[in-house]
């Protein structure tokens, strides 16, 4: 789910290497066998769940082996539903070049001469913009929120230049890059707090120049302060004070803490990607070109360079697992349609969307060019951890009937902002689109394994999915 990248900096994640189409085939794991039904199954939904969030998958990196696995098991679902193929040459794979950038070993934290610190637990990387590759050995500056512009100057009381930058926040009010504003302050590394065992999205665009940029945890950035004598919460209250009345002691202090910070990555590269595309064509042809489409990205942010898999169950194999039940369920009264319900799995999310905007680059017939959509539902980290759905605002009418759908079935809901997923390439283009997940999640960790993902919450989102993309299929 691309959003986490804007919670810290920028950052995104991919594969490795190009590879080639994948081919139809006998799928390597068993899934739930039961007679066609009109209501959702949500045994099934978890079975593929289990398939596509395997380690064996090896967490789905876009252009992977894993990922071209498991879009060749969505494509086997769609298949056996009967969806018509609208990929590639009669296909159900949509390809698409995209650029990519991966770790090559595991980053490093180090105080000289002393702690070792550990990845995903202690500090994770932030890749993307002026954030990539590279090694800093230096003391540490502390920078607040690395304001610098608008009448703030978080800089002030240290030197930054050929020193690492902690970023302590809080955050500049009129926002901007703290990574790049530190850069052009002369910093040779950045330090950020925040949540440090997630592994962001690695956003595979780079500035030509890159530092190594890293998210600390608060009991990091707590130690690494010791030696000034500051805790984190004294430094940001040192912040608040100077921006309140600039007569108040400077809030950039220099830290007697050296530390080395390195970062390995590929060169950006490009791979092919895929998107898996399917329709549940209207018997009417008056009315079957036109199309609501249901989906949800089946990318995930792979396997790290010790072995550990993200297995990405909850972000985000749930989303194409309900999104292939809802084409089960509707396909059983496909004769009730007028308009026809486009089901996509998309690539490339987690590094900026880029399956979607291929979808909509690409697909040039009807049902399934953005003309001929009448509303989006995007499904993302739809299996965990609560009972409660979100609905995103892109679109308040489509909004409104998600909730009531959901209110009549009983389902908790709540009406949230927009989100960073993959209904925002169709809402760009004044498509009617929403994302539909739930209100606590799990993501872009090592625990997303497939135990996450309840079979109970998969029926609530699949229901509640299945009866509100019925109803605008089956509208006049």
């Amino acid at each position: 789910m691309i959003r986490l990248a804007a919670v810290i900096a920028t950052a995104t994640l991919v594969c490795a290497c190009a590879s080639p189409a994948p081919t139809s085939g006998t799928p390597t794991a068993s899934v739930v066998v039961a007679p066609p039904a009109t209501d959702f199954d949500a045994a099934r939904a978890k079975a593929h769940v289990n398939y596509l969030a395997d380690a064996a998958r090896g967490g789905r990196y876009t252009g992977s082996a894993g990922y071209r696995d498991a879009a060749t098991y969505v494509a086997d679902r769609f298949r056996e539903i009967g969806l018509e193929p609208l990929g590639n040459d009669g296909t159900f794979f949509q390809h698409f070049v995209m650029p990519i950038v991966d770790l090559t070993e595991m980053s490093t934290l180090t105080i000289a001469g002393g702690r070792t610190y550990q990845p995903r637990v202690d500090f994770t990387e932030s890749v993307g913009g002026r954030s990539g590759s590279g090694t800093a050995e230096a003391e540490i500056a502390a920078v607040g929120g690395a304001a610098r512009s608008g009448g703030l100057n978080d800089f002030a009381g240290t030197n930054v230049r050929g020193k690492i930058a902690l970023v302590t926040g809080p955050p500049a009010p009129n926002g901007g890059n703290n990574v790049e504003n530190a850069y052009q302050e002369g910093a040779i590394g950045v330090l950020l707090v925040g949540g440090a065992t997630i592994r962001y999205s690695y956003i595979p665009r780079l500035q030509t120049q890159t530092i190594p940029t890293f998210v600390i945890s608060e009991a990091v950035a707590n130690q690494l302060l010791a030696p000034a004598g500051k805790t984190l919460s004294a430094a940001q209250a040192l912040v608040r004070s100077h921006r309140a009345d600039a007569s108040a002691p400077a809030s950039g202090f220099d830290v007697p803490t050296t530390v080395r910070m390195s970062v390995s990555l590929t060169p950006v590269h490009d791979v092919d990607a895929i998107n898996v595309v399917g329709v549940l064509r209207a018997p009417d042809p008056n009315n079957a070109a036109r199309a609501v489409l249901v989906g949800g990205h089946l990318d995930g942010v792979g396997t790290d360079p010790n072995g550990a898999v993200f297995q990405a169950a909850n972000d985000n194999a749930s989303g194409p697992s309900v999104a292939i039940e809802v084409a089960r369920a509707l396909a059983a009264s496909r004769s009730s349609l007028n308009h026809s319900v486009v089901f996509v799995a998309f690539a490339g999310e987690e590094e900026g969307l880029f399956g979607s905007e291929a979808y909509i680059a690409q697909m040039a017939v009807a049902p399934g060019r953005v003309e001929s959509l009448v509303a989006v539902l995007n499904l993302d980290v739809i299996g965990c951890c609560s009972d409660t759905l979100i609905v995103s605002n892109e679109a308040p009418d489509l909004q409104r009937r998600v909730l009531d759908a959901a209110k009549s079935l009983g389902v908790s809901t709540e009406a949230v902002g927009s989100g960073g997923s993959d209904q925002t390439s169709f809402a760009r283009r004044r498509v009617p689109a929403v994302l539909i997940g739930t209100r606590e999640y799990i993501l872009h960790v090592y625990a997303d394994r497939p135990a996450v993902v309840e079979e109970s919450r998969l029926k609530k989102a699949g229901d509640v999915v299945t009866q509100v993309a019925k109803e605008l299929a089956t509208a006049p």
